[in-house]
């Protein structure tokens, strides 16, 4: 399940918290309300156990980073079931620059980008590249100790010049 940021809330990001917490409400709301075919899937075991049972279930990630202002706000949206981080959508964020921004903001990961990416490794969130720039993508593959995700990237060669999807060598 996306948790769906519009980029224009990096313009009042508490906003944006409040917009990640009604959606992820939402879903819990569902799952509370048909127990009987939905499930949280924070882990595979969670995901094999309720498969096993007959249960859907419903794991979540965030796209667009914007709501995480602070580390605590990453700590608090694992908390909640978030289990990737799409770093950036549609404009450059006060995590990095995206691959529709044509400002280059940062030049890749702000400063605070690159602590991100340190705890994020640190707590097992996991790193969607998808909607980066390059210069982003790079530096987060130099410095993750972790292996990334690219949730919906299309091969750059069917789009070419389109920085939105990834290279052969990415």
């Amino acid at each position: 399940m996306s948790i769906f940021i519009p980029s224009s809330y990096e313009n009042h990001l508490p906003s944006a918290k409040d917009l990640a917490d009604s959606l992820i409400y939402m879903i819990d709301g569902i799952i509370k309300a048909h127990p009987d075919k939905f499930a949280k899937g924070d882990s595979p075991e969670m995901i094999e156990a309720n498969f096993a049972k007959g249960l859907i279930s419903l794991p979540m990630g965030m796209e667009n980073g914007a709501p995480l202002i602070t580390l605590d706000d990453l700590h608090y949206y694992y908390g909640k079931g978030i289990r990737y981080v799409t770093l950036t959508h549609g404009k450059d964020n006060h995590i990095c620059d995206s691959s529709y921004d044509t400002t280059t903001t940062w030049g890749g990961l702000s400063p605070y980008g690159f602590e991100l990416i340190a705890e994020m490794n640190q707590t097992g969130m996991i790193i969607d590249v998808s909607h980066i720039s390059d210069q982003t993508f790079y530096q987060v593959m130099e410095i993750s100790k972790a292996p990334v995700l690219a949730t919906h990237s299309s091969c750059r060669v069917f789009t070419p010049g389109w920085q939105r999807n990834m290279s052969d060598d990415m």
